[in-house]
């Protein structure tokens, strides 16, 4: 781990004063991996337990885990070293979704980079396999899991997940995709690693990387693939205030991706019609008591991604209030 740690800080130099070695569990495995898990934590909690217990039992075993640690104050070190993982510590004030990521391509070995994130539980022993399978064709950059929503999540969120991770696998190109389309989620998702050093995450975006780089992709003339068969189980249920404030960074990031203003025009039209869906749903699973608080989210949805969108146009001291990252407005 030191001599890969002294090499990786000679190529990553705007990084080298935050990245230092830390022991890893188990043995070190000699052979080359074919496909690199990188974890990027932060108090991960005791559900860490969980996720590490069922990537260490994946029937395909050809892999490494790279855990990127920022400041963990909880027992998510403690977890990572009953494993074999190696782990990297940064600041966590110097940590942008994109750029670390970019941090594990570059550190791993394998020809596949993983990325998952520290409350995504692999659903079975087949969540690796599915997930590098697509990989088969050869114009495909990406592929990225079906998310399922907790047992004892809400029926409002439930609702969220199952509409934007569906029961039937897509294969994405740059023709059948607009904006409000989940072309991609590194919550649990698989990139070559040839194209991600050559094509990397925006290091800046301050939020939907993957979204981001997934469009890139597109209109370079590769392909993403949604893998239903691959899953993990993930779901967050986000009250009014966080909610907003993660739709506004949302739509500070979209005035980054949807560079094309003829993608705009179908954006609340489909937010319509997963609304009716919504509903639907709901009263169907006896929970028509929700159906105005569902819209009430649906609403601030919307405003906070608008808003996000004009950012450009807000004072910084009105935005550091609107995001979850303040930081990010200097």
């Amino acid at each position: 781990m030191i001599n890969l740690y002294q090499n990786f800080k000679m190529k990553i130099s705007f990084l080298s004063d935050t990245i230092y070695p830390y022991n890893k569990g188990g043995k070190e495995t000699r052979s080359r991996p074919e496909v690199s898990i990188v974890i990027l934590t932060r108090n991960a909690g005791p559900r860490f337990n969980s996720v590490l217990s069922n990537i260490f039992s994946q029937s395909y075993k050809n892999f490494e885990v790279i855990i990127i640690d920022s400041e963990s104050t909880d027992s998510t070190l403690a977890s990572a070293k009953q494993y074999n993982v190696k782990i990297v510590r940064i600041k966590a004030k110097n940590f942008k979704h994109g750029k670390i990521r970019n941090l594990g391509a570059r550190l791993a070995k394998g020809k596949y980079v993983i990325f998952l994130t520290h409350d995504a539980i692999p659903k079975d022993k087949n969540w690796l396999s599915e997930l590098i399978k697509p990989f088969n064709n050869r114009k495909i950059a990406g592929v990225y899991s079906r998310q399922v929503p907790r047992k004892n999540e809400n029926e409002i969120d439930k609702f969220f997940y199952f509409a934007l991770y569906p029961s039937k696998s897509i294969l994405w190109t740059k023709n059948n995709n607009s904006q409000g389309d989940n072309i991609f989620s590194d919550v649990s998702s698989a990139i070559r690693k040839n194209l991600l050093l050559k094509y990397p995450f925006d290091n800046d975006i301050i939020v939907t990387e993957d979204y981001e780089w997934a469009g890139k992709m597109l209109r370079k003339g590769y392909k993403i693939y949604y893998s239903s068969k691959s899953q993990v189980i993930h779901s967050h249920s986000y009250k009014i205030g966080p909610l907003f404030k993660r739709c506004f960074d949302i739509g500070v990031s979209y005035r980054t991706i949807y560079i094309n203003k003829d993608k705009n025009s179908g954006f609340i039209q489909k937010g319509l019609k997963i609304q009716k869906q919504e509903i639907k749903y709901l009263i169907k699973n006896k929970s028509a008591h929700l159906v105005p608080y569902a819209m009430l989210k649906d609403l601030v949805k919307l405003v906070g991604v608008t808003l996000g969108k004009k950012s450009n146009l807000l004072p910084n001291s009105i935005n550091r209030r609107f995001s979850n990252y303040p930081r990010y407005w200097k």
